[in-house]
């Protein structure tokens, strides 16, 4: 059963001491497990209680590692969407800062790229992707002593299930011919759109428990650029057909991971891997009358699922969650330091001192930035509803968040929402009739230039109490 945890005292006997004390195994395993278009509240261990046909749940075996880890119910991407999402992820630097802001762009040469580092501290590298945009040639292989990119085929075709066993031959080649320490990297594309229809898992109208036939005009068919078109006269029972179809992709990325932990239990390697799961980004289904990701940074974008699972010799009670906010930049310096390599990489804090309570501050960081700026390759020049140009933050300790949206072509929109009573990001307390309420931290927050956040702005806020 879960339960809320004060950011100290997690843990009565630390996972930090038993990192640094005992003797590590002879071969030790992280495995991160990373998912494509993934909202946090689309998994049962986040609150989805949805059922679909045959009684088939949303998520079993994700689930099950929050059963047996660390789940942090406010995880942050820095931007809702892939490239400079995942460049956030193993560079511990800022969109604005790493560059990485455009689709299918030349490979960009950080001086530092997390799987670099763990082949350089004697970790063996091993990794799958079944998205395009993160392909070898866009400089997503760094650092991997094998590289699978057979399955990034495109917006079509359920792959999960294939890209598991796949990294399980690799972690198999790894054992056979160097041993050692493995650290394995899983990309799946599911439940990006195109939104297959699951025939063993099917959610929504008709098919979940007390719901009437769907009965719309939608076939499950449309392209993306279709529905967009069409969404202002889409009702809300196709939203809900939407929801479904995205939800049994959902149990369809499910089941990959229960592919891979059942190879990797079958291997005895189960037990002794760290896992970290997560997703780049979430995606919106008609919440706020938009179909996808990238122009936003609401909850349904940039909160993405964030579990870390121990070895088995590492007992926790069952199902412990982390209420206090934190940002992915802080994932690539948690990795390190499970693989027990000094040093941190760009502005990344590692996690576990926070959530094993060593650390005196009641979050890890303070304030979690989010950015996005998107240009579509194929655009016409001009004003488009599909770019977009915003950037905001989050007060882990106020539970605020703030966005200034200069999408091109659009007046500036300054929002701002408090996290504590309204979790969905409904009222808007920088508009007019609502200012005055939180004038002195809109005043704060104004010191942070959107156009030039690390001119200033950004150490402004870092340093204030």
């Amino acid at each position: 059963m879960k339960f809320l945890l004060p950011a100290r005292a997690f843990l009565a006997g630390s996972l930090l001491l038993a990192l640094a004390s005992c003797a590590p195994p002879a071969d030790r395993l992280i495995v991160w497990i990373e998912v494509d278009t993934l909202r946090a509240d689309a998994l049962g261990c986040y609150g989805n209680e949805s059922v679909g046909a045959g009684q088939a749940l949303p998520s079993p075996h994700i689930d099950r590692l929050a059963d047996e880890g660390l789940l942090f119910e406010r995880a942050y991407s820095a931007a809702p969407w892939t490239v400079p999402s995942l460049t956030t992820q193993f560079t511990g630097l800022w969109p604005w800062e790493h560059g990485a802001l455009r689709l299918v762009q030349a490979p960009l040469q950080h001086p530092e790229w997390l799987p670099e580092r763990m082949r350089a501290g004697g970790w063996e590298t091993a990794g799958v992707t079944t998205n395009f945009v993160t392909r070898s040639d866009y400089g997503f292989a760094r650092g991997f002593d094998q590289w699978d990119e057979s399955l990034a085929k495109g917006h079509r075709g359920s792959f999960g299930k294939e890209a598991a066993r796949k990294l399980l031959t690799m972690a198999d080649q790894s054992r056979a011919e160097e041993g050692g320490d493995l650290f394995l990297y899983l990309l799946l594309f599911e439940p990006h759109f195109f939104y297959e229809d699951q025939p063993d898992a099917r959610f929504g109208p008709g098919h979940s428990p007390g719901t009437k036939p769907y009965l719309g005009e939608l076939t499950g068919e449309e392209e993306l650029s279709d529905l967009r078109k069409r969404r202002a006269k889409l009702s809300a029972a196709d939203a809900q057909f939407l929801r479904g179809r995205y939800q049994g992709e959902v149990a369809a990325v499910d089941a990959a991971v229960g592919e891979l932990l059942d190879g990797l239990d079958q291997r005895g390697l189960l037990d002794d891997a760290w896992i970290v799961f997560t997703a780049d980004h979430g995606e919106e289904l008609m919440d706020r009358g938009w179909i996808g990701h990238t122009i936003h940074l609401h909850d349904e974008l940039v909160r993405v699922p964030l579990i870390l699972r121990p070895p088995s010799s590492l007992i926790l009670d069952q199902g412990r969650s982390v209420e206090f906010p934190v940002s992915q930049i802080d994932l690539p310096a948690t990795v390190l330091e499970l693989a027990g390599i000094q040093g941190s990489i760009g502005h990344s804090n590692s996690l576990l001192p926070s959530v094993l309570g060593r650390n005196p501050v009641p979050f890890p960081r303070r304030y979690l930035y989010l950015h996005t700026d998107f240009d579509p390759p194929l655009a016409k020049a001009g004003p488009s509803e599909k770019r977009s140009l915003a950037w905001g933050v989050v007060d882990a300790k106020r539970k605020l968040k703030w966005i200034v949206d200069r999408k091109p072509g659009h007046e500036l929109r300054s929002l701002l929402f408090d996290l504590n009573e309204d979790p969905g990001e409904v009222v808007n307390l920088a508009s007019p009739e609502h200012g005055g309420r939180f004038e002195p931290q809109l005043q704060r927050l104004a010191g942070l230039d959107p156009d030039d956040p690390a001119g200033g702005g950004a150490v402004l806020l870092e340093t204030e109490e």
